[in-house]
Parts: C-alpha cells; sequence; structure tokens
C-alpha cells in the first residue's frame, strides 16, 4: 500500500470530513473511491469546466449574458435569436401581462 499526503484548507476538510462521515466514509475511503472512479472512466469523476456563460454584444453596445446557444434545442435556439432581434429593434417594452399568463401563453402557441 501506498501513501498519499495531502494539504487542504482546515474549513475544507471539516466539512468534507462531515459529509463523507454522514456517508459512512472515513477520509481515507472516499478519497480511494475518488481515484477509482478516476482509473474505471479515466477521468475525472465529475465535469471541471469555467463557466459555459459568455456574453453577446448588441449592436446599441448593450451586453447580454448567456449560455452557448448550441447547449439547447433548435427550438429554443431560433426564439432566443428572435427575441435579440426584437430588442435590438424595440428595446425593452412594458408587459401589463403576468408571469404565469405569459408562460401560459408560451406552453398554448408551442403546443
Amino acid at each position: 500500500m501506498s501513501q498519499i499526503a495531502v494539504r487542504v484548507d482546515d474549513e475544507l476538510k471539516k466539512q468534507a470530513t462531515a459529509i463523507f462521515n454522514e456517508l459512512g466514509l472515513d477520509m481515507s475511503t472516499a478519497v480511494k473511491l475518488f481515484l477509482k472512479q478516476s482509473v474505471l472512466t479515466r477521468s475525472i469523476p465529475f465535469d471541471v469546466k469555467l463557466d459555459s456563460d459568455y456574453e453577446i454584444e448588441l449592436e446599441n453596445g448593450d451586453y447580454i449574458r448567456t449560455r452557448s446557444l448550441d447547449e439547447y434545442n433548435e427550438v429554443t435556439q431560433n426564439a432566443f435569436k428572435e427575441s435579440i432581434r426584437k430588442y435590438e429593434n424595440e428595446g425593452i417594452t412594458k408587459s401589463t401581462e403576468s408571469v404565469d399568463d405569459y408562460f401560459e401563453r408560451m406552453v398554448r402557441e408551442n403546443a
């Protein structure tokens, strides 16, 4: 058997230990689980990624922060693009429609 020494913040260790204890694990077993899953999947067994949001600059200089459109289906992509076109042409318009009414209308129109 080999030993691995890892330096971590005291608070992180305390919080992780509490979670592992609730799961019936000690720190050593939890680390072994991580290592075994890494070997089995030949990867880090969870997503490690940068924020997937990005900013779109509109013609009027405003920015919209959103996710990459390719994360959405074609219908959602087209609706988003249409919203951007409408915003660029008309700006933000007031609505007297409640949020509930809006979503009910969206369901009806897209059924």
